[in-house]
């Protein structure tokens, strides 16, 4: 069909909405299963269902775009739009690989573009300043670019980003080159160095070089192979070299193949293995300061959307994990990093965020958790500060969404019988 801009121009709303219906999906473009990058593609891709809905979407917001861009008249209508679909992708993707999580984003956005037919043009009181005193300007927070570490211009709470403090992981993690276990190795930080087996003396007084509870080979920042698949592992640097660059050309097959005889090793089996490494080779294996920065990176944002898809699918009431603080994505996305814990995570679920602080404190002073009693008291810290600088509540979504505007429409927009598209 061959569209005509001046013909549009003319048209009432009503005549653009059957425009739009009767129009073949010709130049849509969805998801192109034969480059599926993430595991969210995967699952579309993998469900015909799914697919289909990826199909309905893109043809209806393409066309959509296409006839409002050509009246001239919908510039409003256009620009809010566009930017919505972007912050819905966002969230479309933070569902992972949960196909209930991704069925109701599209549907919901569906259903918002049908609603938007119904949208007056730029010029209807639905867009003019209210009388009454409108909603509190939302709190910003500075965003970092974890890679550059350059401060970027704030952002306002609640729109749709990452942000992660990855500084605050990589104090809790270390940074290290050569593989280790721990609680069974000693190491030095500072120069990224194995410094070679470490002994405790068991109840019965015999020397032991034990794990600290299920750790495996582990390096980089805090880089767990025995927590790791293969295939995760190699996902998360693949994403990671789509996503962010790889500016340093890492050969992720080469480090792969390094990597690969202590993935999914765990306790002693894992001790076991390195010692052998060192009897056969007389050092540790290790990586390049390049090579274990990369590994880190990748599994650091793979460990914040592997959080966010738990946080997106569990949480009551629904709250998207990147629109909320920097504290609570933080805080979570440590957790997943180090231990899981569930009768911490409940909270976070519930939004009760008070309560998650408290329970870091009570936690940490358990026999269990109590060689963790730093690491937990931070994170009790950073949810502390966000509670009392206001950009958290004690319990409650802090991004609770806003009234629709049409509950500010005037008494002329609820006339039907005022002509609108004249």
């Amino acid at each position: 069909m061959r569209h005509h801009p001046q013909l549009f121009a003319t048209m009432p709303l009503g005549v653009l909405v059957m425009t739009i219906c009767a129009t073949l999906p010709g130049d849509a473009e969805a998801i192109d299963c034969s480059r599926v990058s993430s595991f969210n593609e995967q699952t579309i891709c993998g469900d015909k269902k799914l697919l289909l809905l990826d199909r309905d979407l893109t043809v209806v917001y393409n066309k959509f775009m296409k006839v409002f861009s050509d009246t001239g008249h919908y510039t409003h209508l256009v620009t809010e739009t566009r930017a919505t679909q972007k912050k819905w992708l966002q969230r479309r993707n933070a569902c992972g690989a949960d196909a209930a999580c991704v069925k109701a984003a599209y549907e919901e956005r569906l259903e918002v573009l049908q609603r938007k037919i119904c949208y007056p043009r730029d010029d209807s009181p639905i867009y003019q300043t209210p009388s009454q005193p409108g909603p509190t300007t939302a709190i910003t927070q500075p965003v970092v670019d974890h890679h550059g570490q350059k401060p970027q211009k704030p952002t306002a709470i609640c729109s749709i980003i990452d942000r992660v403090d990855y500084d605050f992981i990589k104090k809790n993690e270390g940074a290290m080159l050569d593989f280790y276990v721990p609680g069974a190795f000693s190491t030095n930080v500072k120069t990224g160095k194995n410094l070679g087996p470490k002994f405790k003396i068991n109840k019965n007084g015999n020397p032991i070089q034990k794990a600290i509870a299920s750790s495996g080979v582990t390096v980089g920042q805090g880089v767990d192979l025995g927590q790791q698949t293969v295939d995760s592992l190699k996902y998360y640097m693949n994403i990671e070299a789509h996503k962010y660059g790889n500016p340093s050309n890492i050969d992720i097959e080469s480090l792969m193949t390094r990597i690969n005889p202590f993935i999914g090793l765990r306790k002693d089996e894992s001790v076991s293995a390195l010692n052998k490494y060192y009897k056969d080779n007389g050092q540790y294996p290790h990586l390049s300061p390049l090579e274990s920065e990369f590994i880190s990176s990748a599994v650091k944002h793979g460990y914040a959307e592997d959080a966010a898809a738990l946080f997106n699918k569990n949480s009551k009431p629904k709250m998207n994990f990147w629109s909320l603080p920097a504290a609570v994505q933080t805080t979570l996305t440590d957790m997943k990093y180090h231990a899981y814990i569930q009768s911490v995570a409940r909270y976070y679920y519930r939004g009760e965020w008070q309560k998650a602080t408290e329970e870091f404190r009570r936690l940490s002073k358990t026999a269990k958790w109590a060689k963790f009693e730093d690491r937990f008291l931070r994170r009790a810290k950073m949810l502390t500060a966000a509670i009392k600088n206001n950009a958290l509540p004690k319990q409650g979504n802090p991004c609770t969404p806003k009234p629709p505007a049409a509950i500010n429409r005037s008494a002329w927009w609820e006339n039907p019988r005022r002509p609108r598209w004249a």
